[in-house]
């Protein structure tokens, strides 16, 4: 097989991760769900592959206050076993990804360098600003979801960078997600949508997936809340969202369900 004459490095530490990514061709997994599917495509340009899943800093979870740090190699079912009760609204998002092996598998930063528009868990890191924490031999970066992916499976990562940890800040508030796709399970998104009411400062935030090139943040819609002009926002989000026909849809059918969540949720937060 084209992979038996490649590297293999399983790296212990961060520090000796980023070492093995300084050289050319070098290409991370943590979970490979993704990643081992598409290598298959790049081959002739990959020398060695970089395990980064026995790196005990990158299995942790914790909560300071507010802020809930995700190491970017907690898996899907890690979270549900450890963090479940800190953020609900992703709790509910996981529940929905796939089947229990791959989500004994899937990594959360897997997911998120993986840039799918259809990413399940992206809309709630979208809706909360979730911030990335990179890494590289020349320091640290912390950049925030909306400004890391930039398209379709395309990011600002650099060469020899790592993403090790996932930041959300947890203001008080309510939620609404929902996921629709071709069956109840196994399946990857026809649209999803995740709407977040601030209670203290009486704001909103949305998040739209599966519906463009990268997860839409509906900023504009927000503003018009701001301003009381909630009336008018499916109305924008109609024009916003840019939802195309493939095999799981129409693009009509998302923009419908796109607009019709969006009154529900503004519908549960009067």
């Amino acid at each position: 097989m084209w992979y038996e004459s490649l590297a293999f490095e399983n790296p212990k530490t961060v520090q000796e991760a980023l070492e093995c990514l300084a050289t050319d061709g070098a290409e991370v997994i943590a979970g490979g769900t993704d990643k081992l599917v598409q290598l298959r495509e790049k081959k002739k340009s990959i020398k060695k592959i970089v395990n980064i899943g026995d790196i005990k800093s990158l299995k942790k979870i914790k909560k300071n206050g507010n802020t809930l740090t995700i190491g970017a190699c907690i898996t899907y079912s890690e979270f549900l076993e450890l963090a479940s009760e800190n953020l609900p609204l992703l709790t509910d998002a996981v529940k929905q990804i796939a089947s229990p092996s791959i989500r004994n598998i899937a990594t959360f930063g897997g997911n998120i360098v993986n840039a799918s528009p259809a990413g399940d868990t992206l809309p709630v890191l979208y809706a909360f600003d979730a911030e990335q924490l990179l890494e590289s031999l020349h320091g640290k970066r912390v950049v925030k979801i909306n400004d890391f992916i930039t398209g379709p499976g395309e990011t600002i990562l650099n060469n020899g960078e790592l993403l090790t940890e996932i930041r959300i800040n947890i203001p008080s508030f309510t939620y609404y997600y929902r996921k629709f796709g071709p069956r109840k399970a196994l399946a990857l998104s026809k649209v999803s949508f995740c709407g977040v009411h601030l209670t203290d400062s009486d704001e909103i935030r949305l998040a739209y997936g599966a519906v463009g090139p990268a997860v839409i943040r509906a900023y504009e819609a927000e503003e018009l809340y701001k301003k009381g002009q909630k009336d008018k926002i499916p109305d924008l989000i109609e024009k916003l969202v840019q939802p195309i026909n493939d095999q799981r849809s129409t693009a009509e059918y998302r923009r419908y369900l796109c607009v019709e969540m969006t009154r529900e949720f503004l519908k549960k937060i009067q």
